[in-house]
């Protein structure tokens, strides 16, 4: 039988090709920036292109994060940083789209 459902929209985005379809854009972009980290797209950015990609989404040090962050704990533990989860999906798009554009990687949301 064929399948005619990938040709509809789905859930998530498309990063350089890559679909992350979960329903949750919180573990859309955690899963991106894990890909990231991870090489997935190739040489890891250097520390200060990844500063700029990830902005304030991403913290190396708990006590760095906003204290109403850490107290309701908003975040995700990625290694030894921590994934912010407390925006919103135009906040996570915006990002996507951002990092996108840091990496020439095509985005489609």
């Amino acid at each position: 039988m064929k399948s005619y459902k990938k040709l509809f929209k789905t859930d998530g985005f498309t990063f350089g090709g890559n679909h992350y379809g979960k329903k949750s854009y919180v573990q859309n972009y955690y899963d991106l920036v894990k890909d990231i980290l991870d090489g997935r797209y190739g040489v890891v950015p250097s520390s200060g292109k990844l500063s700029k990609m990830f902005m304030s989404t991403v913290y190396l040090d708990y006590d760095d994060m906003p204290r109403s962050v850490r107290d309701r704990k908003l975040y995700k533990e990625l290694g030894d940083i921590y994934v912010l989860t407390n925006k919103g999906i135009k906040g996570f798009k915006d990002a996507v789209i951002r990092i996108g554009r840091y990496m020439n990687e095509e985005v489609e949301i």
